[in-house]
């Protein structure tokens, strides 16, 4: 029968089978004290082999291999254990554990366990080879240095801490005293004339501080018939779900309005929208619009304090109620009377549609602004004037700005429209195509939030070449939107939602799964 991996010699039918070539043993001594108190842990590892010598034979039978079958590596670890754990442990508290964890004591100390062991071996019919091998651990002191890097990391993060708050607060009196000095300027323009290599450590100064300051801002969403509240006012985010009524049917998007002086959210739906208090959303109000079969719904709700409300749909048109009439439309605008047949679009489902009227804005008391594909149209409800644009491609967003409406187009051209002159103006174009974009309040101003096919979240400005981005594994946002501490993005199929907070765009600050719990995909989202 032949020797196992491990068996040095066995007995088989009478005779002593021995291994001829050497097998390594492994020797453990846990437990030990280096000379200042520490916990030493030694490993001895050698080769072993078994002498053939008749009277050798006969030592390792009687003494090693006893009434035993075999004689194992781990029968013969435990033979020279007695000798070499004293070995060992004499040896051990010599020096401190600080000098163990060189190798210059190796030397010393596999003298000492060779010159143990091979007494023992002397006497058993075996002897020790090499290579010798010692290997020396110290958990205490491993975690005593480890307490002691982890201090002094401390102390120069901190001081590290202290120089960037020093500096980021110089910065941000040179920003002041910019602002106070030519008060005309906008922030952006003022950012402008920071030097190139603070601007980003200004912007993030300033943008942490209106997180500080400001209000935190509640951020809802709308998923298939529920409205979604996320809760982030400690720990993870918490999604509390409200189902509305399927009155309308599903839910298509969700605007924040204000309504003289009071806040209230507008759900837009295929056959109208609900006009929610954040306070009480388990009770909203209908304002319904039968007019029309579609499968889309919609997009975009305004309040217009001259008349009431005003939603913009891909079918219906531009649809106004009464704000004291739910029941039916005060007056429509379908379509038909401002657009000739438009090339199909494709919407995330798959599905094709009519390149309709969306991204609805007030520009005062009297007209309203939208778009339609790539086209630009003014109206007072009455009359439709088509305005110039500066580019082919789909308008992804009207943002409105406090001097202009800020245009985004597909294709990464961004326009202003002057709210006085009803003129349009290219600002700048960005290389990469734009799925999403949004708004990031900023000092009464705003940044615009661009999400791209290929890249991260883009935070631009108009008056600065400043760019930051707002990083993450996912790409091709469907939808951004931001507030004074947080920018969050609806992932490319709409499933998951993301969260930053606004200074800090380097990493997600949390992700939700909230397809998980509505099983629905997200529509839309809207911070209130």
């Amino acid at each position: 029968m032949p020797l196992r991996d491990n068996e040095l010699a066995r007995r088989h039918e009478g005779t002593l089978e021995l291994r001829p070539q050497p097998m390594r043993v492994r020797w453990s001594f846990n437990e030990l004290l280096a000379s200042d108190g520490h916990e030493l842990r030694i490993s001895f590892i050698c080769s072993v082999r078994a002498l053939s010598d008749p009277t050798e034979r006969k030592m390792l039978e009687e003494v090693l291999l006893g009434s035993r079958q075999a004689l194992t590596d781990d029968d013969l670890a435990a033979h020279f254990e007695r000798a070499l754990a004293p070995s060992a442990a004499k040896v051990a508290e010599k020096h401190t554990a600080a000098e163990w964890a060189g190798e210059a004591l190796a030397e010393e100390l596999t003298k000492a366990l060779r010159s143990a062991a091979d007494a023992v071996a002397f006497g058993c019919g075996v002897e020790l080879l090499p290579p010798f091998q010692v290997e020396v651990q110290s958990p205490t002191y491993q975690r005593q240095r480890l307490r002691t890097m982890q201090q002094t990391l401390a102390e120069q993060q901190t001081a590290g801490q202290m120089e960037h708050v020093s500096r980021a607060a110089e910065l941000l009196k040179q920003f002041q005293s910019i602002r106070v000095a030519a008060p005309d300027l906008s922030p952006g323009r003022v950012l402008g004339q920071i030097s190139p290599s603070d601007r980003g450590a200004v912007l993030q100064t300033l943008l942490l501080a209106a997180a500080k300051q400001g209000r935190a801002e509640q951020l809802w969403a709308v998923a298939g018939p529920y409205l979604v509240r996320i809760e982030m006012d400690s720990g993870p985010a918490r999604p509390q779900l409200f189902p509305l009524p399927p009155t309308l049917g599903p839910l298509r998007s969700i605007s924040s309005l204000e309504i003289e002086g009071t806040r209230r959210l507008a759900a837009g739906a295929r056959s109208g929208f609900m006009l929610i208090d954040p306070q009480n959303p388990a009770e909203p109000q209908l304002y319904s619009d039968t007019g029309v079969e579609s499968p889309l719904g919609f997009n975009q709700i305004v309040y217009w304090a001259r008349k009431g409300f005003v939603a913009s749909h891909g079918d219906r048109g531009i649809v106004l109620w009464a704000r004291d009439r739910s029941d039916a439309p005060a007056a429509t605008l379908r379509p038909s009377r401002f657009l000739d047949p438009e090339p199909m679009l494709t919407s995330d489902s798959g599905s094709t549609h009519t390149a309709g009227p969306r991204n609805l804005r007030p520009i005062d008391d009297n007209t309203l602004i939208f778009s339609a594909g790539a086209k630009l149209f003014a109206t007072d409800l009455e009359q439709v004037q088509p305005i110039p644009s500066q580019s082919n491609s789909e308008i992804i967003a009207i943002l409105p700005d406090e001097r202009q409406m800020l245009i985004v187009h597909e294709d990464g051209m961004l326009c202003g429209f002057d709210r006085q002159s009803r003129a349009v103006t290219c600002l700048s174009r960005r290389g990469n195509r734009v799925r999403a974009a949004g708004a990031l309040p900023w000092l009464g101003s705003q940044r615009l939030l661009l999400a791209a096919d290929d890249g991260p979240i883009a935070c631009v400005g108009f008056d600065d070449p400043l760019v930051t981005e707002y990083q993450s594994v996912h790409r091709g946002m469907r939808v951004v939107s931001g507030s004074s501490d947080l920018v969050a993005g609806v992932s490319a199929d709409r499933q998951r939602l993301l969260l930053w907070q606004t200074w800090d765009g380097r990493q997600p600050l949390t992700e939700v799964y909230l397809t998980g719990m509505t099983r629905h995909r997200i529509a839309d989202i809207e911070f209130a």
